[in-house]
């Protein structure tokens, strides 16, 4: 079977419009993510919200939407999780649909990015942006506080990594470095607004971001490389926490674990 065309992806959205529209219980269909403001090409899913009346109504709604979609395509994938409400489809030509449920009294935007594709009472539109706002404004004081938590005990993997190397444990190595590389990502995500969880966003950082990155990334599981990888990864870490002054409240310092480091290095076993 061939790949879905952006034409097919139409049809399917266009679809989901008609059919939730006609039901007594969903109150609105909104668009999130990509499609809402263009799909960036035409490998983009369908991400979409249903807002129903009442969670009385969760599985009624979610049980008709499944039915209207199984008549309507073959899928080679299907789950559903009432407690997260959610749906997740794969259809046999490769469309991933994830449509998340929820009362509309309740609704609040998660995502940046969403467009209501209709609303029955006329007020989603301002619910949305209004709780986006206040969510935004919430999530960057608290996501801010909890990495630069996370980032300010990174002394102790890149030391863990320094004996790994010395010990010539390479993969352990390697994943103490992921793991810092990961920390220092969610926090960079932070200062530029970008979603980075699982990489989602991280080629949008700037280039002088991306090329201190790179130097960190193991391409040769050789003492020589891992040190050089290890360097590069604490000089990256730490200059970003530095930005942070008291805020960050670094314990260990710099200067303090290369000193480790270099032990480590120099030291005969």
């Amino acid at each position: 079977m061939a790949l879905f065309t952006t034409a097919d992806r139409k049809n399917v959205m266009d679809e989901i419009i008609a059919f939730t529209e006609k039901n007594e219980h969903i109150m609105a269909l909104i668009a999130v993510g990509s499609g809402a403001f263009g799909y960036i090409d035409e490998l983009s899913d369908l991400d979409m919200f249903v807002a129903i009346d009442s969670d009385e109504n969760l599985e009624l709604v979610m049980a008709y939407v499944a039915a209207q979609l199984n008549e309507r395509l073959r899928f080679i994938y299907f789950k559903q999780m009432p407690q997260r409400k959610l749906q997740v489809y794969m259809s046999e030509n490769y469309l991933e649909i994830d449509i998340g449920y929820g009362a509309y009294a309740s609704a609040a935007a998660t995502r940046k990015n969403w467009k209501v594709l209709f609303d029955k009472t006329g007020t989603m539109n301002e619910i949305m942006r209004s709780t986006w706002e206040e969510n935004e404004k919430n999530f960057q004081t608290n996501e801010y506080d909890t990495k630069l938590a996370e980032c300010s005990g990174v002394w102790h993997y890149l030391m863990h990594s320094a004996v790994a190397i010395k010990r010539r444990q390479y993969w352990r190595a390697v994943a103490e470095l992921e793991f810092v590389r990961n920390l220092l990502i969610g926090l960079l995500g932070c200062r530029y607004s970008l979603e980075t969880k699982r990489g989602r966003d991280l080629d949008k950082l700037p280039e002088n971001e991306l090329t201190a990155l790179k130097k960190t990334l193991v391409s040769n599981l050789t003492q020589d490389a891992l040190w050089l990888n290890l360097a590069a990864l604490t000089d990256a870490v730490y200059t970003e926490l530095e930005r942070y002054g008291e805020r960050a409240r670094i314990t260990v310092n710099r200067r303090q674990v290369n000193e480790y480091i270099y032990a480590c290095r120099d030291l005969k076993l």
